[in-house]
């Protein structure tokens, strides 16, 4: 990986958490951009903040994937156990 290609996504990243932190806060917006240049640790906070977003948001495309598929499932279930209930009905 090019370093200017490292040094690009990283204030990508950087854009990112700042744009997040400040949607959540935007009255603070000013503030908040004079203590993310001024303190590494509240920088850090920002990209905790940011990537906790952008995990919540993979759990819930997931979670809506994995809900899709139980259905899907519980669909064929119900399919099968009725198919299943005919043949052995028609043993009576």
């Amino acid at each position: 990986m090019h370093a200017s290609f490292a040094c690009s996504k990283i204030k990508t990243i950087m854009k990112a958490e700042l744009f997040f932190i400040t949607e959540r806060f935007p009255e603070l917006k000013e503030l908040i951009f004079a203590q993310y240049e001024a303190d590494e640790e509240f920088q850090a906070l920002c990209l905790d903040y940011f990537l906790c977003l952008r995990s919540l948001d993979k759990w819930e495309i997931d979670m809506k994937q994995f809900k899709e598929r139980q259905e899907e499932y519980e669909s064929l279930k119900r399919v099968l156990e009725n198919k299943m209930f005919q043949y052995i009905s028609r043993e009576k």
